[in-house]
């Protein structure tokens, strides 16, 4: 089942690969493509790390990663690795006490999941940061299939549970007006 985690990602760093000889041979600039390739091999270092224990694993709150960063790095993944449009929308910055590392896996699972049942086209996800609660959501909602829970089956979905557990956080799932599927995950926002 890892063996899917790692391909999604090896094929975001293939297909940045390729884009950046495709640029050289029309003699293009492909720095932007090579800061996207360079970022994807040390987000696999660093899940590979992590998954495998060749590291310790980051405790929640080393980094305070802010939450629509790392939803929009996950998105370039996603839409890179298989031709998906992914729109984001964020409402202020929220940093979460969480693993970086695992932050961005569960949004990556969530979004590569809704671009494998849901197509690759009409996925959007929304951050929704809530200071009077104290709580940041990140909601992701595609075209397709039926609802899934988010603590379902599969590595990528366990991965999101795992993830959910440590960061002191929820799942839920709805149907998508329109068609299709709404995966929340609900957060505690890091403290002020």
């Amino acid at each position: 089942m890892l063996a899917h985690e790692l391909r999604r990602r090896m094929a975001a760093v293939r297909v940045a690969g390729e884009a950046i000889a495709m640029l050289r041979n029309k003699g293009l600039d492909s720095t932007a493509m090579l800061d996207l390739l360079l970022a994807e091999v040390g987000d696999l270092d660093g899940l590979a790390g992590e998954v495998l224990g060749d590291q310790p694993p980051e405790a929640p709150g080393d980094g305070a990663p802010e939450v629509a960063a790392t939803v929009q790095a996950a998105a370039r993944t996603v839409a890179v690795a298989r031709g998906a449009t992914v729109r984001v929308q964020a409402g202020d910055p929220a940093e979460v006490e969480a693993s970086p590392t695992m932050l961005r896996q569960a949004i990556e699972n969530l979004i590569d999941n809704a671009a494998a049942h849901g197509g690759p086209d009409g996925i959007e996800v929304d951050v929704r940061p809530d200071r009077a609660t104290g709580q940041v959501e990140v909601v992701v909602a595609d075209r397709g299939a039926a609802a899934q829970d988010p603590g379902g089956h599969g590595l990528g979905l366990f991965l999101v549970g795992r993830f959910l557990e440590d960061a002191d956080g929820r799942s839920w799932v709805a149907p998508r007006e329109g068609g299709g599927t709404l995966v929340g995950l609900r957060m505690p926002l890091r403290p002020a």
